[in-house]
């Protein structure tokens, strides 16, 4: 994350909080400078004093930074009842606008928790504190979220619930009603005598943050091993599965789950037996709700929120600003603005490496492939972003449809390689997949870096291409902010073509407008902003997956085998003795026969031997069951 923002020369400060019941938290930045600080915590906008409180809170944690009297000019918070009060956002936002900053991003404490958790990734987060509620989120935009109704209807598996039941445990041993002792010694401990406890409750002005501060204990007695606190954590786990579960069925079964909250730092009390009654495994959390307020803060300043969760987001901005300060929203920027592009993850300087040139050399490769290693964690991340992707780009292949790889630079030659090598290895029609590079053919042996700038030339070139709604077009940017692909992409769009965008920073311009998003967040370079690196080698190994997966789905393969690869020459004329005999069992000879009378062509051989067919007849019952070798042999078979 870079920490040097300006604008026109004068540092952008931002303003991160994360307001939930039991406490808050506030990050500003300005430049090289950061700040952090704590407060108490609010019952939220849904209390009869909602904006208020929250107003006052901030306030507060201002104070605490040493901002008293100064306006920031982004804030972001994630704040408890964000959901359940949205009519008082508006007069939260206006109020907020007034006392503290120039433009105002609102958002519940799920979606912050959210963003932090995952990076922004699509996802279930389930975001356990002293209340409980998950979001779900897809590569759309399209989200769910469920329970988070409060302590006296909802929360199950809270700190509060988990609290709740330590200190009933605890009650019914003092009663001699079974319960537990270490429970009744630890809630001793911590309220004193707990005939009084009845009565200190209902006289807490907020009783849910006071019994969820028992939660630790309950903790503390599972790790010790006391049964019945283990079995208040299994229920818990149990009550916060389900809770994933509700979120992610109403979206996509396939998403992720990620476990974060303050709940969650309990430990393995909590995460093994979530972990468990989910049946599934569960990410951990990349980062806290504070850095998803700080990284929404961002994204506003940059120009827009990040499409998977941007309908859980207010914005808002003031429409007037005194002489001489800042613009909190710029118009869409242009790319070479030094300023805009120093911000970006990938252009970040890691601070560890500023001896790296007095390192040995075994050292300099060490860092290099130890940032390799990062790649491949960050492409799962985006799985399920790339697999619709996929399917999408399938459909439109098979409905007669063509794909059209835009880039720049770095991008575009592993575009280009990624096109050239379909042919061969998938049979494919030579203008099946193409690559569009800024430049022209010529940039592929002749860096003509410059033209990345060129928009219009972007979106020229898929008018050439004569780019149609059923075909596809992936722009790919390391930035996310080139012009060629930005401007390419939008032509695309306008004629109803599919549209993929691959970049590698969160919230990316070019994420914005169209149909899949595929961001894989690869962070600051060992050689600051040589995004031929990390950048470069997600690229390349996305393109290859992403076109092998679409090669797959159309039934250009037959379990692992290239069944539809040319047999140009003795090499590969080899390989395809070796593939018909592999996969239908039969001997060198029968295979080398069938592969001549089929003209070479692996899968026509393939259903020959197998189906026990005339090469015209493979032919036709491929053609009948999709092109696909098991369409055909099933047609065989029924």
């Amino acid at each position: 994350m870079s920490t040097t923002n300006e604008h026109d020369g004068v540092a952008v400060s931002l303003l991160a909080v994360d307001l939930g019941k039991t406490g808050a938290r506030a990050r500003w930045r300005s430049g090289e400078q950061v700040r952090e600080a704590d407060g108490p915590g609010v019952v939220g906008l849904a209390a009869a004093d909602g904006v208020q409180q929250v107003v006052g809170a901030v306030r507060a944690l201002t104070a605490s930074l040493g901002l008293s009297g100064s306006r920031v000019d982004v804030l972001a918070v994630g704040l408890v009842g964000y959901h359940a009060a949205s009519g008082r956002r508006e007069a939260l936002a206006d109020a907020l606008l007034e006392q503290v900053a120039d433009a105002v991003v609102l958002t519940g404490d799920v979606t912050t928790t959210f963003v932090g958790a995952l990076a922004g990734r699509p996802g279930v987060v389930v975001a356990a504190g002293t209340g409980a509620v998950a979001l779900a989120a897809d590569p759309t935009g399209r989200t769910a979220v469920r329970d988070g109704w409060g302590f006296l209807l909802g929360d199950d598996g809270s700190g509060y619930a988990v609290g709740r039941a330590g200190l009933r445990a605890a009650l019914e041993h003092r009663d001699g009603r079974g319960g537990s002792a270490a429970l009744e010694h630890a809630a001793t401990a911590r309220f004193g005598d707990l005939a009084g406890l009845p009565s200190a409750v209902h006289s807490e002005e907020h009783p849910s943050r006071l019994i969820a501060s028992f939660a630790k204990d309950v903790a503390r007695a599972a790790r010790d091993g006391d049964e019945v606190a283990v079995r208040i954590w299994a229920d818990a786990a149990d009550a916060l599965a389900r809770t994933a579960r509700a979120a992610r069925d109403a979206v996509d079964p396939g998403l992720p789950v990620c476990l974060a909250g303050g709940l969650a730092d309990v430990g393995p009390v909590l995460t093994e037996p979530f972990a468990q009654a989910l049946g599934a495994e569960v990410l951990a959390p990349a980062g806290t709700s504070l850095d998803g307020a700080e990284t929404l803060a961002r994204q506003v300043w940059s120009g827009g929120i990040d499409p998977v969760v941007s309908d859980q987001v207010t914005v808002t901005r003031r429409t007037e600003h005194a002489p001489g300060t800042l613009r909190t929203t710029p118009e869409p920027a242009d790319d070479t603005r030094a300023e805009v592009i120093g911000a970006l993850a990938t252009e970040g300087v890691r601070e560890d490496l500023l001896d790296l040139d007095e390192r040995d050399t075994q050292e300099v490769l060490r860092e290099l492939w130890e940032a390799e290693a990062t790649v491949a964690p960050a492409l799962l991340g985006v799985v399920p972003v790339v697999a619709a992707a996929v399917d999408d780009i399938a459909d439109r292949l098979r409905g007669g449809g063509r794909m059209f790889y835009l880039g720049a630079g770095t991008p575009g030659r592993l575009a280009f390689v990624d096109a050239s090598e379909l042919p061969p290895t998938y049979g494919t029609p030579a203008d099946l997949v193409r690559a569009l590079p800024a430049g022209g053919v010529e940039a592929m042996v002749l860096a003509r870096e410059g033209a990345e700038d060129d928009g219009p030339a972007g979106a020229a070139m898929v008018r050439e291409a004569g780019v149609g709604p059923q075909d596809v077009v992936v722009g790919i940017s390391a930035s996310g902010r080139t012009p060629y692909v930005l401007e390419g992409l939008r032509a695309a769009a306008e004629v109803g073509a599919l549209t993929v965008a691959v970049s590698n920073n969160l919230g990316a311009r070019a994420s914005h407008g169209v149909d899949h998003a595929i961001e894989v967040a690869t962070g600051p370079e060992v050689i600051s902003g040589s995004t031929r690196l990390k950048a470069g080698s997600s690229q390349k190994m996305l393109l290859g997956a992403l076109s092998t997966a679409v090669m797959v789905r159309l039934g250009k393969t037959h379990g692992p085998f290239m069944v539809d690869m040319q047999a140009s020459n003795i090499k590969l004329r080899d390989r395809a003795v070796r593939m018909v005999q592999r996969v239908s069992g039969c001997e060198p000879g029968r295979a080398t026969e069938a592969l001549e009378a089929a003209g070479w062509s692996t899968k026509v051989a393939v259903v020959m031997v197998l189906g026990g067919l005339t090469a015209e007849r493979a032919r036709e019952l491929l053609a009948e069951g999709g092109d696909s070798v098991r369409g055909a042999l099933g047609m065989v078979r029924s």
